[in-house]
């Protein structure tokens, strides 16, 4: 499950300024509906009857920066940016994870299906 970040700094941002506007795209997606953290969404699963097997937090989408750019190679600013990034994201996951990508396992058992001839 691959889960956009509330608790980034971006919504917490508007949030806190007072904008609660959906974006055309990012963490504020007129197509997310629901919005979770980390934690918000460990309990939904767990209540859905899955387990979770690994979590990885992902930084900022940065290649949009240079989208449709002459040369596709990455800039000085995107390579800046993009180690900024990885730092931040390291100290602070909760406040710099763009999103969270869940692997999950379900905790019932598997039904079993009898062949019918």
């Amino acid at each position: 499950a691959s889960i956009p970040n509330v608790a980034h700094w971006y919504p917490r941002v508007r949030f806190a300024s007072g904008r609660f506007d959906y974006d055309r795209r990012g963490i504020l997606d007129h197509g997310h509906l629901r919005f979770f953290t980390r934690r918000s969404f460990t309990r939904l699963a767990a209540a859905a009857g899955y387990r979770i097997v690994r979590v990885q937090a992902t930084g900022l989408p940065l290649e949009v920066i240079e989208r449709g750019a002459d040369d596709p190679a990455p800039g000085l600013a995107r390579r800046a940016l993009e180690a900024v990034d990885r730092v931040s994201l390291a100290l602070l996951p909760n406040l710099f994870a763009y999103q969270w990508v869940f692997e999950l396992r379900s905790t019932r058992p598997a039904t079993v299906r009898s062949e019918q001839c």
